[in-house]
């Protein structure tokens, strides 16, 4: 099931990529404009921000899931691209399911972060709050968490929970076997 967060955070950071990092078109038309003294940029600067973390993020991760248990060949220099996830996955397929679970949380972490990245919001609604299992998270982006919208779900403080992307990705890959079993 690992694959599938995979591919869906390799899709994504092809989409990314190849239509959000694109050259943007210049309006044209007869309104008049303020005279430039730069140029646009070649592409949004959050995306290319989020394209390069993921990439590290993924190396880190998985350098260090192999630090404890290398693998019985050599590793392979990790491509450029979205063919990191499989990277990933090919050379962390030895190791125990736990560690398989945090490459996987990071992948699913990824999604998300792209389609928050790319204003679909309704991807947090769609997750159960880790506290108390009602699907009731909603995205805020001012503190960049998820939070719990249920008035008996709160801190001990009496602030409504709050979650980070990823600790709703972990809960979700460590929850499937008993959403499965359900």
């Amino acid at each position: 099931m690992g694959d599938q967060e995979s591919a869906t955070a390799a899709a994504g950071m092809r989409y990314l990529r190849e239509e959000l990092t694109a050259m943007r078109p210049r309006a044209i038309g007869n309104k008049p404009r303020a005279t430039r003294v730069h140029g646009d940029l070649p592409c949004d600067l959050d995306l290319l921000d989020h394209l390069v973390s993921t990439r590290s993020d993924l190396i880190e991760t998985t350098r260090a899931l192999l630090a404890d248990n290398p693998p019985p060949t050599p590793i392979p220099r990790p491509p450029v691209g979205e063919g990191i996830f499989q990277w990933s996955i090919d050379v962390t397929a030895h190791l125990p399911e736990e560690k398989q679970q945090v490459r996987e949380a990071i992948a699913y972490r990824k999604v998300l972060e792209q389609k928050i990245l790319t204003g679909d919001r309704r991807a947090i609604r769609t997750h159960r709050c880790p506290a108390c299992r009602c699907y009731s998270l909603m995205w805020r982006a001012v503190i960049e968490r998820a939070v719990c919208i249920q008035d008996e779900c709160h801190d001990e403080l009496g602030r409504a929970s709050q979650w980070e992307l990823k600790q709703i990705a972990h809960h979700h890959v460590t929850s499937r076997p008993q959403r499965a079993a359900n």
